[in-house]
């Protein structure tokens, strides 16, 4: 990473989340008519799977408006009470969209087990299939779009949602399969790919619940802050970091150390010392807020 003071950084995170939430609007477009054509056609079509399809990209919908109020609550600059900002808000967001994915999950697996049950021998109409198909292939390619921009402007949020819709467009294509199976005499197969549906949708939310609640409760990579701790002792100042904590707030990492030092060193050796450090990580990890104690004997 080039070197940049952190107010030129802050405001090219602005700009990462202005492109996140463009971002994450036109997805509740398309994942807004997407399903509502799911949801109809599979009503119309007599096809469990098709319409379990359709509620779970609803909730990818709703999922895509809670990261844009969470995205645009993060824009909001530091202050007083919140000194480190508000980035937690996407993470916040994210935490609630995989909450709304499991309960979503909970009412399709439902309701598949329910038509099985009192239907387990009305067809689907290959309509059904075509649309699931279609979908499927289409949101593959709105995948990869998405999976490109979250990477290049690194929105965690957007890059746990990309991942989610890779797994909607395999959904849709298998479901899309599996309705042409069921056409050939075997109808429960449209209410048991329902039924799975709905535990991929449940196993999705419960991956995103356990990776968001991780960053909430100040959970932070064993292996990156082993990488800081030896790139900080490499300094020759340095005789031992007594203690080492890192937090991170979406695209920021903080971290804080208290360090053992020679105690001939003055004031502004440490400043000096805290500098370098800074500059060093800032360089290497993109680490921009460290906070150093010093400690003698």
């Amino acid at each position: 990473m080039s070197s940049l003071d952190y107010k030129n950084f802050e405001k090219n995170n602005i700009h990462v989340l202005r492109q996140a939430q463009f971002i994450a609007s036109m997805n509740v477009t398309f994942y807004l008519v997407i399903s509502i054509s799911k949801i109809i056609i599979g009503s119309v079509a007599k096809s469990t799977a098709l319409k379990a399809d359709g509620y779970n990209g609803a909730t990818d919908t709703l999922a895509y408006l809670i990261i844009i109020m969470g995205i645009a609550f993060a824009k909001r600059p530091k202050n007083q009470e919140h000194r480190f900002g508000y980035a937690k808000a996407e993470t916040i967001s994210t935490l609630i969209t995989s909450i709304l994915i499991i309960e979503t999950s909970f009412w399709v697996i439902w309701k598949g087990i329910i038509d099985w049950i009192n239907n387990s021998s009305e067809k689907p109409d290959s309509l059904a299939a075509v649309i699931g198909i279609g979908s499927g292939i289409l949101t593959f390619t709105i995948f990869l779009l998405n999976n490109y921009f979250a990477k290049k402007i690194q929105s965690k949020p957007l890059l746990a949602s990309s991942e989610d819709q890779k797994w909607d467009s395999i959904t849709a294509v298998l479901t899309g399969l599996a309705i042409l199976i069921s056409e050939l005499g075997f109808p429960w197969i449209d209410k048991l790919t329902a039924i799975v549906i709905g535990l991929l949708m449940f196993r999705t939310g419960l991956f995103i619940l356990n990776s968001s609640a991780f960053k909430l409760i100040d959970g932070f990579s064993n292996e990156l802050l082993n990488q800081v701790k030896l790139e900080l002792e490499k300094f020759n100042q340095i005789e031992k970091i007594v203690k080492i904590n890192g937090r991170e707030y979406e695209n920021d990492i903080y971290i804080s150390a208290i360090v053992k030092v020679d105690y001939h060193l003055t004031v502004n050796d440490t400043m000096d010392l805290t500098k370098n450090m800074k500059n060093y990580l800032q360089r290497k990890y993109g680490i921009f807020e460290l906070d150093v104690q010093y400690v003698s004997e």
